[in-house]
């Protein structure tokens, strides 16, 4: 796969590649993808942009009438960032502040934790023409998919959002944070998701300070065992669902539908077969980051190069295939399970942790992670057209749960600032006041029982 943790859409290419059965297809008008052609799709893409998901509007945000919010979580993606796959022939220049980390005492040091930090910095050296790789590389400062300024501003930008309404208006989260048992911040071990992070905190609490009893805990998964993305080496039954998914005549029909446009990009990119072309993550990977730079786009050795419309076409491809495999085809139910189910049961247990009161401080949980992580959430909430879009840089998913004055508890989903939406003809629940007893019951179809048995 292009960037890291996509090893679900890998399956995707290796099956077009191999080249899977291929049937005609109806102009259905029904408006999920699994029995509607890609050109009759109703994408609901009008303004929509992959540079930037939109915030949360304090000037519009509204709380759930009678109630009172009583735990918030949130799932991000990362912001912007250089794209995971570099030709030397591509001409672009990708601009990354230095990463900072912290170093530690000895093992049994009584100043063991936290005692200053250093700074990674991307060393690009000038080629000399003898040796080394610098002439296989690229221009600027930032490493293979890092997140860039401009992606640190858009989490600082989103934390700034997120204190206006939480902070400022609803009075939910405390000004200032000295009690970090309020908020649990989980990641990624992928760098780009822990920047982000640290910006969307700084956003939040601007003013936090470095008391050391005000340092936040940021919790990492080993990746052997990550359920915040695909991990097909962990639960290889998550590679046969989605191998049966993309192996489907419908699946099939869509990419030769688009063999035109495929060789076209193929010969610009001059990486056929390559990890720049795995599946439509790869093209977005390679086409959308330069397109959100104002970038120039690439061309062929023979001078056809790739135009607004083909990128236009490569981001609906990308919505289409993504709304195939996470929501519209009948395996999805398994394959979702597999895929991201273990994290929904996280997110539910938290949820009914705070319902039954053994929450204790926790208010507030902040998952900073990947498009990848949204998009099988979304596709199990059985999404609209227009909220199953591929996730933006910094897309935000909130999970709100509110105590009514009866006593009873509702969940509020709300997807870039906006009550999420769900498809024609699966309103299983109002979105914006779901009752969450009826809320955690829905989810059950899409966590594990026992995970061992079901990835076998």
């Amino acid at each position: 796969m292009v960037h890291a943790y996509s090893p679900v859409l890998a399956i995707v290419f290796a099956t077009i590649a191999a080249g899977a059965v291929v049937s005609s297809q109806s102009n259905s008008t029904v408006s999920t993808s699994y029995n509607t052609n890609v050109a009759d799709y109703d994408f609901g893409d009008a303004n929509y942009s992959y540079c930037g998901a939109d915030y949360p509007d304090n000037s519009t945000y509204t709380a759930v009438k009678d109630a009172t919010l009583e735990f918030l979580q949130l799932v991000v993606r990362h912001g912007d960032r250089a794209p995971s796959y570099f030709s030397s022939d591509m001409g672009t220049t990708w601009t990354c502040s230095p990463v900072e980390s912290i170093y530690l005492n000895g093992i049994g040091s009584k100043q063991q934790g936290m005692t200053g930090s250093y700074q990674q910095q991307i060393e690009i050296p000038q080629w000399n023409g003898k040796y080394g790789y610098a002439n296989k590389a690229w221009s600027g400062s930032c490493d293979e998919g890092q997140l860039t300024d401009k992606g640190v501003q858009q989490h600082l930008d989103l934390g700034a959002r997120l204190r206006s309404v939480y902070v400022e208006k609803l009075g939910f989260l405390p000004y200032w944070l000295s009690n970090t048992n309020q908020m649990y911040l989980r990641t990624t071990s992928i760098w780009r998701t822990k920047n982000s992070a640290e910006a969307l905190l700084n956003g939040l609490w601007p003013y936090r300070g470095i008391d050391p009893s005000a340092q936040i805990p940021l919790h990492t998964y080993p990746s052997a065992i990550e359920t915040m993305v695909s991990n097909i080496a962990a639960c290889p039954g998550l590679g046969t669902a989605m191998s049966q998914i993309t192996n489907s005549a419908e699946f099939g029909a869509f990419y030769q539908s688009q063999a035109a446009l495929i060789t076209k990009l193929d010969n610009a990119l001059k990486a056929s077969g390559s990890s720049a072309t795995s599946g439509w993550s790869g093209y977005v990977d390679v086409l959308l980051a330069r397109q959100c730079h104002g970038m120039k786009l690439p061309c062929s050795s023979d001078g056809v190069c790739i135009t607004d419309d083909d990128v236009k076409q490569v981001m609906r491809n990308g919505h289409y295939e993504l709304a195939f495999i996470a929501r519209d085809h009948p395996l999805v139910p398994q394959s979702v399970r597999l895929y991201i189910g273990s994290f929904i049961g996280t997110l539910r247990d938290q949820l009914q942790d705070a319902v039954n009161g053994k929450a204790g401080d926790l208010k507030f949980a902040l998952y900073s992670a990947h498009d990848e992580t949204i998009i099988p959430i979304l596709g199990a909430l059985k999404a609209s057209n227009t909220d199953m879009l591929w996730p933006a840089y910094a897309a935000n998913l909130a999970l709100e749960l509110w105590k009514k004055k009866d006593g009873s508890r509702v969940v509020r989903v709300v997807l870039n600032g906006r009550v999420l939406t769900l498809q024609e003809g699966f309103q299983w629940c109002d979105m914006n006041s779901c009752p969450a007893d009826q809320f955690f019951k829905y989810l059950e179809t899409y966590i594990p029982s026992d995970i061992t048995t079901e990835c076998a």
